[in-house]
């Protein structure tokens, strides 16, 4: 039988509460998303990312090493991301060599999130040597019709080939330090597919993280979400600092568009931002003063998916290890 991704109201609404009890204003945000780049080579079909109506653009470098800078000033452990709504590995061996600037400035929490159409094995090797903790491959499907179905523009086997690769590679480099994750973000279109797809992978000594589908702000269908809902503070909202490519700083990691902007890291620290305007729109979250949000948040139902998503160790064991796994 497929596993479920749609639960009942009763359920989802006491999940969601004991997620908001863990929920405060952090004084320094304990995930930093960077958009290294805006562009992408896919056009998936429950991403907003083909209508985009923003501009699009490449991070400069100096803006880079400044908010790593005050990161490895500030809180070291902040978990960071180099990319947000774009292909991080489209920039080649350039974000390796940003995320090594982070890791040699003392960051210990770094993650990458691909598409895992660039890894070729020069790449793999790059990725792997870098100072990454996590690296995340998203593939949602598991047969060739379902892939290409939803992860427009992608080559079902050259994917799967370069991910496996990837994995062989890093047993023979012993790069026990970066956690490799393929990820799944169930849909409608590919629910059947998600126990083939946990099997596959956790054999072949990947995590395997699954995650419900989103909206990004209400951009996409999610049949998975319900209109009525016991509303809570917005996980995204509370714990994720995401910064576009030119220095906008969002109200969190869906907000694609930049839809509501706090300030810009090109003229003010991370800190500044995100203790002024971003924590007066944090506090009508943690109010629960949904109505004076702005018209992103109010109508968002994303912070229903905001509470984590389910990661499965790769060992041979009749009962795996779920654990909660980071909010993106």
């Amino acid at each position: 039988m497929p596993v479920p991704y749609k639960v009942g109201k009763d359920e989802k609404n006491k999940f969601l509460q004991n997620v908001e009890a863990q929920l405060h204003h952090f004084p320094f945000p304990p995930q930093i998303v960077v958009e290294s780049t805006a562009a992408c080579n896919l056009e998936c079909i429950h991403c907003g990312h083909a209508t985009m109506k923003r501009m699009r653009g490449n991070m400069k470098e100096e803006l880079w090493k400044k908010i790593i800078d005050e990161i490895a000033d500030t809180a070291p452990a902040t978990e960071v991301w180099p990319t947000f709504y774009g292909e991080a590995l489209l920039l080649g061996k350039k974000v390796t060599e940003r995320i090594r600037y982070a890791a040699n400035k003392g960051l210990t929490n770094l993650v990458l999130n691909t598409n895992g159409t660039m890894l070729s094995d020069e790449l793999i090797r790059e990725v792997l040597d870098c100072g990454l903790v996590r690296l995340i491959i998203s593939l949602d499907g598991f047969k060739k019709e379902t892939f290409e179905k939803i992860r427009k523009k992608a080559n079902h086997e050259k994917v799967f080939r370069q991910t496996e690769r990837l994995l062989e590679i890093k047993r023979n480099m012993k790069a026990s330090h970066t956690r490799i994750e393929v990820q799944f973000s169930k849909m409608d279109e590919n629910e059947s597919e998600v126990d083939a797809f946990r099997e596959y992978w956790l054999a072949r000594g990947a995590y395997v993280k699954t995650r419900e589908k989103l909206t990004w702000a209400g951009t996409k269908s999610a049949s998975n979400l319900y209109q009525e809902m016991d509303r809570i503070a917005c996980p995204w909202a509370l714990r994720t600092c995401a910064i576009h490519w030119n220095g906008d700083l969002v109200a969190c990691a869906v907000d694609y568009e930049g839809g509501f902007v706090a300030g810009n890291v090109m003229k003010d620290s991370i800190a500044t931002i995100w203790n002024t305007k971003h924590k007066e729109f944090a506090t009508l979250h943690l109010s629960h003063q949904f109505d004076k949000l702005p018209s992103l948040c109010r109508n968002c139902p994303d912070w229903q998916v905001g509470g984590g998503a389910a990661l499965e160790k790769p060992e041979v064991s009749s009962s795996l290890d779920v654990e909660n796994s980071a909010i993106l």
